[in-house]
C-alpha cells in the first residue's frame, strides 16, 4: 500500500492470518492486510512507518458514509489502465473540496478537483496497524527464522537454548520440545498443556525464583518484559529439524519449586477452538 505517491500494487498469492479480538469482528471477504510502502504517513499521533502491516477494510464508494477525517486507500487507473493505490487522510477545505493529506509535511496535499474526483475511487479504510508478531501466531517457524521476528540475527550459540532473553526487545523467548525422548535425564524437562490456553513449563535446573532469569519471569509485567511461547511436538519431522508453532505472548500465573522451577503460563490471546495443540 503506497504511502508516498500513487503506485501499482498486486498480490500474487493469498495468505491467511488470524488476528486477536482487539480488532473487532473480521470478515475475510472485506478485511485484508497490506504492507505500507513509503513514509508519507509517518507523522502525527498514530504514525505509519515504511514496512508496517496495515489492516484495511474494503468499502463501497456509494456506501462509505462520511469519509472526512478518515484514513483511506484511494485507487485510480494510470495511463496504461493499471490500478494504482495511495493511502491518505481525507479532509475538507474551506471551499468544500476534499483534500488528501499526508501526515509527513514533506508531502504536498492533493486537492480533489472535479476532474480528479472522476478518476479517484475510495477503495478501503484503515482499521489499524498490525503487530507482525501477532500475524505469526499459529504459524510454524524454523529455529533459525525466529530471531528475525524480534529484529535479531540468528546465532547458533545463543539460540540452541530453550530460554533466550532479548534485551533490545525486552523479550523472553521460550523454545519448547514436548517429547524429550533421547534426552539425558537432566534435560527431560516436564512441559505440557494444562488446557487449550494454559501451559506448564519447567525451567532449566539452574533457574530459581531468586535467580535473574526466574525473577524476571515472575515479574515480567512490572519489568515490561514479554514472554513468547514456541512449541513443537518432536525435535525431528521426517528426519529433519522440526519447526516450532508460535503461540504468542504468555503471562506468568504461578510457579512451584526451585532449580528447576515449574511455571504456569497463560496465553494472552485465546487459542482458536478449531485448532489443535501439539501433544
Amino acid at each position: 500500500m503506497a504511502c508516498g505517491h500513487f503506485r501499482n500494487s498486486q498480490a500474487e498469492t493469498e495468505e491467511y492470518r488470524a488476528l486477536g479480538s482487539g480488532y473487532g469482528r473480521l470478515d475475510p471477504s472485506k478485511h485484508f492486510i497490506a504492507r505500507a510502502s513509503g513514509n508519507s504517513m509517518n507523522g502525527g499521533k498514530r504514525p505509519i512507518q515504511d514496512g508496517d502491516y496495515l489492516l484495511l477494510e474494503h468499502i463501497n464508494p456509494n456506501q462509505a458514509g462520511s469519509i472526512t477525517g478518515k484514513t483511506l486507500a484511494i485507487e485510480r487507473l494510470d495511463e496504461a489502465g493499471d490500478t494504482q493505490y495511495l493511502l491518505r487522510t481525507v479532509q475538507k477545505s474551506d471551499a468544500g473540496e476534499y483534500v488528501l493529506k499526508a501526515t509527513n509535511p514533506e508531502y504536498d496535499d492533493i486537492v480533489v478537483t472535479p476532474e480528479l474526483s472522476e478518476q479517484f475511487r475510495t477503495f478501503a479504510r484503515l482499521r489499524g496497524v498490525v503487530d507482525p508478531l501477532e500475524m505469526m501466531i499459529g504459524q510454524e517457524l524454523m529455529r533459525e527464522d525466529i530471531p528475525e521476528l524480534f529484529g535479531e540475527t540468528f546465532n547458533p550459540g545463543n539460540w540452541q537454548s530453550g530460554h533466550v532473553f532479548l534485551k533490545d526487545a525486552n523479550a523472553h523467548v521460550l523454545l519448547v520440545t514436548l517429547n524429550k525422548q533421547g534426552k539425558a535425564e537432566d534435560h527431560r524437562y516436564i512441559d505440557h498443556w494444562i488446557d487449550e490456553n494454559t501451559f506448564h513449563w519447567q525451567s532449566q535446573h539452574a533457574t530459581t525464583p531468586d535467580s535473574k532469569r526466574g525473577w524476571e519471569l515472575i515479574n515480567h509485567k512490572t519489568l515490561r518484559h514479554f514472554i513468547h511461547l514456541f512449541v513443537r511436538d518432536n525435535k525431528l519431522r521426517a528426519g529433519k529439524a522440526a519447526p516450532f508453532t508460535y503461540y504468542g505472548p504468555v503471562e506468568y500465573q504461578r510457579h512451584e519449586g526451585s532449580a528447576p522451577m515449574s511455571v504456569v503460563l497463560k496465553l494472552m490471546q485465546p487459542w482458536p477452538t478449531d485448532r489443535q495443540h501439539e501433544s
